[in-house]
């Protein structure tokens, strides 16, 4: 073993090598990826549907993204729910007893604490035949039940966008 004082001034001591797999593919990536609690929390989405089922799986889909969730049974209470928690973004199914989703954000268009908000229509029926009521009601965004799998890039996208 030499004595590291008698290194020639031009040996440097060589970096660690990155971990790889079995199979030779590196397992670690240069800068880190960001963890999620290391980016800023954005505000709740809040999930209005009078469907268990329904609420439940968007919920889960929206929280498996990143997104923080807040999600009532029925709009009752989805004005304190949105001021209370800051949020920006509403899914709302437009079918639901007490007050249809297309009402909901008719009346929420011509409240001034709530002018801020971006509403997606969500339904059971094809995005087609909602494209008629999102252009009626200025929803700002359609979303058939059929392709939740569009949920999460869709919020993201509203999200970066000033209403």
């Amino acid at each position: 073993m030499s004595d590291p004082s008698s290194r020639s001034p031009t040996t440097r001591p060589r970096p660690p090598a990155d971990p790889v797999d079995d199979a030779g593919t590196p397992t670690s990536t240069f800068p880190p990826p960001r963890s999620p609690s290391s980016a800023p929390p954005s505000p709740p989405v809040l999930v209005i549907d009078d469907s268990e089922i329904a609420r439940e799986e968007v919920s889960r889909l929206l929280r498996s993204a990143g997104f923080q969730v807040v999600a009532l049974p029925s709009p009752i209470g989805a004005t304190q729910a949105i001021v209370r928690h800051q949020a920006r973004i509403v899914v709302v199914d437009v079918f639901m007893p007490t007050i249809r989703g297309d009402r909901l954000l008719t009346l929420f268009r011509k409240n001034q604490r709530l002018g801020h908000l971006s509403v997606i229509l969500m339904s059971g029926h094809s995005e087609r035949e909602l494209e008629q009521l999102q252009m009626e009601v200025q929803a700002d965004a359609v979303l058939s039940k059929r392709n939740l799998d569009r949920l999460p890039a869709l919020v993201r996208r509203l999200a970066g966008k000033e209403r």
